[in-house]
C-alpha cells in the first residue's frame, strides 16, 4: 500500500477515534465553582453567545443584565427565582432555558410569567415549532459555553443554574446559586445598552435551515491548518460550539441551500446538528455529473494533479509524475471539459484528470 495512502487510511480511523471522543454537552464547570474570563476577546465572544440566546426577560427593562442557564425541571434554578424577587428594578434576569418539560413554552412566552409558570408546573410542556427550534439553539449557547471555558475549566458537569455576566472588565462564570445574592447588583456592570438588546437566536432560530441533499459528499472534512469552527446555527452570528482539526471527518446531513453552509452531526448517535462555513465543499458537493463507465488502463501524458471531484477548484488529491499508469473506471463530461475518473487507491476510491 502507498505510504500516502496508508496516511489517508491513518487520518480515516483516526477521524472514527474523534467521534468517540468529541466533547459532549453539558460540560462546564462544576457547581459552586466560579470562573472569570478576563482575556478582551474571550469575554466579548462569551457575552456575544448569551446576549444572543432566547432568553425570557424578567423583571423591568434594566442597564445591568445576568444571563442564567437553567432547566425548567431543576429545583436550583427554581429556588434562585424565588430568591431573586427582590432584585427586581436593579438587575435584569435573563433565564435561557436549555432544558426541561416545560422549557418550550418559556423560549415562546419570554417573560418572568413563563418562566414562573414553567417552573409552578402550570404551563404547557411542548411548545411549537419554533419554539422548539429556539429550545435546539439555546442548547447550542450552553454547548457554547463549555467549548469557550475550556481553557479556564475542563469540568465534569455543566451545574443548573449557570449565571453568566460582565463584571468591570471582565466576564463571570458563577456555577449554581450565588451564595450573597444582596451583593450580585453591585457586581454587575452598569451597561445601558443592554436594556433595550433584542437577541440574534429568535432571527436565527424563527426558521428551519433550508437544506438540500446533499449529491457528493457523505462526510466532510476541512483542509485548512487552522481548525474549523461548529456553530448552533447556520450564521457567523450563531454560537460557536466545538472546532474540527484538519482532516478530521464527520457526517454531513445536508447543504443549507446556496449560503456556503453545511449541516453536520459530528456528536454520532446525538441527533443534535451543527454547521460549518465552507462554499467550496457545499457547491462541490451539489455538483451535477453523471459518470459513464468506461475501462482500460489511464497513463499520465505529463505531470498530472487528480481532483477529489470533475472540477478545477476542487481540491487536489494527489500530484502525479508522467507516465504513471493507473486503471480507468469512467468519464465525466461537465462544464464543457471531459474527465477521465480513474482508480486511485487500493480501497477503489476514485480521483478526476481533465483530459
Amino acid at each position: 500500500m502507498p505510504a500516502r495512502r496508508a496516511m489517508r487510511l491513518a487520518r480515516c480511523l483516526m477521524a472514527l477515534s474523534l467521534l468517540l471522543v468529541l466533547p459532549q454537552p453539558g460540560l462546564a464547570v462544576d457547581r459552586g465553582r466560579q470562573v472569570v474570563v478576563t482575556k478582551a476577546d474571550d469575554a466579548a465572544r462569551l457575552m456575544d453567545a448569551v446576549e444572543n440566546a432566547i432568553w425570557a426577560a424578567d423583571g423591568k427593562p434594566a442597564s445591568k443584565a445576568v444571563y442564567v442557564v437553567y432547566s425548567t425541571d431543576c429545583a436550583w434554578s427554581k429556588r434562585l427565582f424565588d430568591d431573586t424577587r427582590a432584585l427586581a428594578g436593579n438587575v435584569q434576569l435573563r433565564w435561557i432555558p436549555v432544558a426541561g418539560s416545560a422549557a418550550g413554552s418559556v423560549v415562546a412566552g419570554r417573560d418572568s410569567a413563563s418562566v414562573a409558570g414553567a417552573f409552578s408546573g402550570r404551563a404547557s410542556r411542548a411548545g411549537d415549532a419554533s419554539a422548539q427550534r429556539g429550545l435546539v439553539y439555546n442548547h447550542g449557547v450552553m454547548d457554547s459555553i463549555t467549548y469557550q471555558l475550556r481553557p479556564y475549566d475542563r469540568s465534569k458537569t455543566f451545574a443548573f443554574p449557570t449565571l453568566v455576566y460582565r463584571s468591570g472588565k471582565s466576564v463571570k462564570v458563577v456555577a449554581g446559586n450565588p451564595r450573597n445574592l444582596a451583593a450580585l447588583s453591585a457586581e454587575v456592570l452598569n451597561e445601558p445598552r443592554t436594556a433595550s438588546l433584542v437577541p440574534a437566536g429568535i432571527a436565527l432560530s424563527a426558521q428551519p435551515p433550508s437544506l438540500l441533499r446533499s449529491r457528493n459528499l457523505s462526510k466532510w472534512a476541512h483542509r485548512n491548518d487552522m481548525p474549523m469552527i461548529f456553530r448552533a446555527a447556520p450564521s457567523p452570528q450563531a454560537p460557536p460550539i466545538d472546532d474540527l482539526d484538519k482532516d478530521f471527518l464527520v457526517p454531513v446531513s445536508g447543504i443549507v441551500g446556496t449560503t456556503g453552509w453545511i449541516e453536520v452531526a459530528p456528536w454520532g448517535l446525538d441527533k443534535r446538528k451543527a454547521y460549518v462555513h465552507d462554499p467550496l465543499m457545499a457547491r462541490m458537493a451539489m455538483l451535477d455529473y453523471r459518470v459513464k463507465p468506461q475501462g482500460g488502463q489511464w497513463q499520465a501524458p505529463a505531470t498530472v494533479q487528480v481532483r477529489e471531484f470533475p472540477d478545477m477548484e476542487a481540491h487536489v488529491q494527489e500530484t502525479l509524475p508522467p507516465g504513471v499508469r493507473y486503471r480507468r473506471s469512467g468519464v465525466v463530461e461537465h462544464a464543457g471539459r471531459v474527465w477521465d475518473q480513474i482508480v486511485l487507491y487500493a480501497d477503489d476510491a476514485v480521483g478526476y484528470v481533465p483530459r
